[in-house]
């Protein structure tokens, strides 16, 4: 499928020290209410043919608007913005968009920090470099409660490709945080009341579910039992923007 916009995250202890899954729940259904207000499709240019796509967000009556610039080599740039400017809602866990690619899609070649988890206030023992991996390495199995797990920062570029080496590039135009895994987030999401699951409960699936996103809120860690992330890894802004470029690897 095509990405569509994501703002939850599986809630991690931090989280629930902090109230996150009571207090940001708004966030986790933001994604399924959607109703398209307009389509305009500009004329076509020497960059190619733009189209513009405004959404509500009908379950926080939200604008979100999708730019996309179909290029001339096929490629597809996107741009996703959203304006909370008057609305009373909390910060978001997660400023992104999620898709899913069939399970042969799983190579996984990136440009960014790794090659563990990091996140953006745990990345710095996390050096920008190139890595290679498959996806089903990618989930951090070793949590006694699964949460939030997988995740990579300043990242530059994403290629994901089958056994032919064909598949899809995600091309930040600015630096980009992703996960590629074989775990939904609902599968490991306890709601607001933290399920003691383990590891052998988790539900995987053979698909690829790849969240490209801008940023996700910090993990937090100063005590686990009520401490904020700090202020400069939440996501409290009014307005957010970013952009990608999608790219078939023929």
């Amino acid at each position: 499928n095509f990405p569509e916009p994501y703002f939850w995250r599986a809630p991690t202890d931090n989280d629930f020290g902090n109230k996150m899954p009571y207090n940001l729940a708004v966030w986790r259904t933001a994604h399924l209410g959607r109703k398209v207000n307009k389509v305009t499709v500009h004329d076509q240019t020497e960059n190619g043919l733009s189209v513009k796509v405004e959404f509500e967000l009908t379950n926080i009556h939200v604008p979100y608007i999708l730019d996309y610039l179909i290029q001339n080599d096929g490629s597809i740039r996107l741009t996703a913005s959203i304006d909370l400017t008057g609305k009373d809602l909390p910060e978001m866990p997660r400023y992104g968009m999620r898709m899913e690619l069939p399970a042969q899609y799983s190579n996984l070649s990136y440009y960014g920090r790794g090659p563990w988890e990091n996140y953006s206030d745990r990345n710095t023992s996390s050096f920008i470099g190139l890595y290679n991996d498959e996806v089903k390495n990618q989930f951090t199995w070793d949590y006694i409660r699964p949460q939030e797990a997988g995740y990579k920062t300043d990242v530059r570029w994403i290629k994901l490709t089958n056994a032919e080496g064909k598949g899809l590039e995600v091309e930040g135009l600015q630096p980009l945080s992703f996960s590629a895994l074989n775990v939904r987030t609902e599968d490991i999401d306890s709601g607001t009341g933290k399920k003691q699951q383990h590891p052998t409960d988790i539900k995987t699936t053979k698909e690829v579910i790849f969240h490209i996103d801008y940023k996700q809120r910090g993990v937090g860690g100063d005590d686990s039992w009520g401490a904020y992330p700090h202020e400069k890894y939440l996501l409290k802004d009014k307005k957010y923007s970013y952009s990608y470029i999608l790219k078939l690897i023929d």
